[in-house]
C-alpha cells in the first residue's frame, strides 16, 4: 500500500502544471564592464535565476526571473554589485495568462495565425506534402527521434535540376520561444502556397529545408506542464542529478563546453555531459553535415531581442575577453547588415547585428557555430525575433513573418550579389 501511495504521489507530481504564482521578472541595466561580467557569472552559476534577456553590453537592459523563495537573496546579490533593480513583471503567472492566443491543449484545430501544439503542427505538416505547386517536390521526413521518441521533422521543397544550392531554417531549440515556430510555419506556408513573386523566385532558384521544432519534447512540455521550459527533457542521472534537461544550444559538438555554459545540471544553460550528448543535437548535426555541401546559408530562429547574429560565439582561446571573429567576418557582416536593414524597414524597428559574442555574449556549442564550423555552411545566422518576453500575443506572428521573410529575401540577394 505504501509503495502504491508513493507511486501515485509521484505521478501527480510529474503531471502538475507549474503556475509561476509569485515569480517576478526583475530588470537591471549594467553601467560598468564589471557589472556586465558579474551578471554573466551569475547567469551560469546560480541555478535559481532564469535570465530572460541576457547581459550583453553596458546600458542594455537585463531581465531576470526569480521565484519568491529566492527573491530577497537575488536582490541582495544585485545590490552588492551596485545594480539598481526594477520590477519588469510583477507576477509571472498573470503574465502567462494575459496574452491573446491559444495556450492550452484543449483545442485541436491548426491555425496558421496562432500558436499550435506539437500534434497539431505535425498533423498540418503531414497534410501539406500534397499541397505544393506543380513542379515543386515537397517532402516531410524525420531526421531522427528526440529523447522521448518523438520524430524531428524537416519539410523540404525542391525542383528538379543539378547543382542547386539550398537554404536551411530551423526553430524551437529552446522550447518556450513560441514565436519562433509560429514564424517559421508562416514562412513555410508562404513557400507552399507561393504567396508572391518573390517566394516563387526563391523556389525557382533554390531548394529549401524547414525544421519547425528541433526540441519536440521540450515544446510539448511547455503546453502540458511548464510554459517557460527551455531545455530538452532527458533527466541528468548520468551527472548524478534529479534535474531534467540540457540546453541544446550549448550542446553541439563544436568548441563545446567553454564560454557561456554551465556544468550544473539544474542550470538553464547546462551544456550536457559531453558535446553532442543529446539525441536531438546528434540527429540535427548529422543532417546539417549531410546537407552541408549544398547549403548556401542556415538560419536558426530564437526569441527574443531584435538581433541578427553570426559566428563565432566564443572568445579568443576562451579567455573571456576578446571575441573570436571568423576569418570572413567582414563578408558575414555585409550580408547581416543588408538582412537586418530589410527587417528594420518592414516596421521601422531597430535590430542589432553582428558577431554573436559581440552583440549578445560569449557562448559555445550553438547551432550556428556548428553549421559553419563543422557542416561548412559559410553563412550561418542566428536571429532573435521580435518581442520583450517569451510570452507574446499572437498578434505578433504575422508581423514577425513579414520581418523574417523580408530578411530572408534580402539575405539571399546579398549572398548572391
Amino acid at each position: 500500500m505504501k509503495s502504491i501511495l508513493i507511486l501515485l504521489l509521484g505521478v501527480c507530481f510529474v503531471q502538475a502544471r507549474k503556475t509561476y504564482d509569485g515569480y517576478k521578472v526583475l530588470s537591471v541595466t549594467p553601467s560598468t564592464p564589471g557589472q556586465v561580467e558579474f551578471l554573466r557569472r551569475l547567469m551560469v552559476s546560480d541555478v535559481n535565476v532564469d535570465f530572460w534577456k541576457e547581459p550583453t553590453n553596458i546600458g542594455q537592459q537585463v531581465d531576470i526571473m526569480i521565484g519568491p523563495d529566492h527573491l530577497s537573496e537575488l536582490r541582495s546579490k544585485l545590490t552588492s554589485a551596485d545594480l539598481v533593480t526594477s520590477v519588469f513583471i510583477d507576477n509571472v503567472r498573470e503574465h502567462i495568462e494575459t496574452p491573446t492566443g491559444r495556450n492550452t491543449v484543449d483545442q485541436h484545430i491548426f491555425n496558421i495565425n496562432d500558436f499550435n501544439t506539437l500534434d497539431d503542427i505535425y498533423t498540418w505538416l503531414q497534410a501539406q506534402t500534397g499541397n505544393c505547386a506543380a513542379g515543386v517536390s515537397c517532402q516531410l521526413y524525420s531526421v531522427g527521434n528526440s529523447y522521448e521518441g518523438r520524430p524531428i521533422y524537416v519539410f523540404s521543397l525542391s525542383r528538379s535540376g543539378t547543382g542547386r544550392k539550398a537554404y536551411w531554417v530551423d526553430a524551437t531549440i529552446h522550447a518556450r520561444e513560441w514565436i519562433a515556430p509560429a514564424t517559421l510555419l508562416q514562412v513555410l506556408n508562404h513557400f507552399i502556397t507561393q504567396g508572391d513573386a518573390q517566394v516563387t523566385d526563391l523556389l525557382n532558384r533554390y531548394d529549401w529545408y524547414f525544421l519547425p521544432v528541433m526540441n519536440p519534447d521540450g515544446y510539448e512540455f511547455t503546453w502540458t506542464n511548464d510554459r517557460l521550459w527551455r531545455k530538452n527533457r532527458r533527466q541528468n542521472t548520468d551527472a548524478g542529478s534529479i534535474c531534467f534537461g540540457t540546453d541544446l544550444n550549448r550542446n553541439f559538438d563544436f568548441r563545446w563546453g567553454h564560454d557561456g555554459v554551465s556544468f550544473e545540471p539544474c542550470s538553464e544553460t547546462y551544456c550536457g555531459p559531453s558535446g553532442g550528448s543529446e539525441p536531438e543535437t546528434q540527429v540535427v548535426s548529422a543532417e546539417l553535415v549531410r546537407l552541408g555541401p549544398t547549403l548556401a546559408a542556415s538560419v536558426t530562429l530564437h526569441s527574443y531581442g531584435y538581433m541578427w547574429m553570426f559566428p563565432w560565439g566564443n572568445t579568443v582561446n576562451y579567455n573571456g575577453i576578446q571575441c573570436d571573429l571568423a576569418a570572413d567576418h567582414d563578408e558575414l557582416m555585409r550580408v547581416a547588415d543588408l538582412t537586418a536593414n530589410a527587417i528594420e524597414n518592414t516596421y521601422n524597428s531597430r535590430w542589432d547585428r553582428g558577431n554573436s559574442c559581440v552583440v549578445i555574449y560569449a557562448t559555445t556549442g550553438g547551432t550556428d557555430d556548428y553549421a559553419k564550423g563543422v557542416a561548412g555552411v559559410k553563412y550561418a545566422f542566428c536571429p532573435e525575433l521580435r518581442g520583450n518576453s517569451f510570452i507574446i500575443d499572437n498578434s505578433n506572428i504575422v508581423p514577425s513573418f513579414n520581418e523574417i521573410f523580408n530578411g530572408i529575401v534580402a539575405m539571399v540577394n546579398a549572398i548572391n550579389a
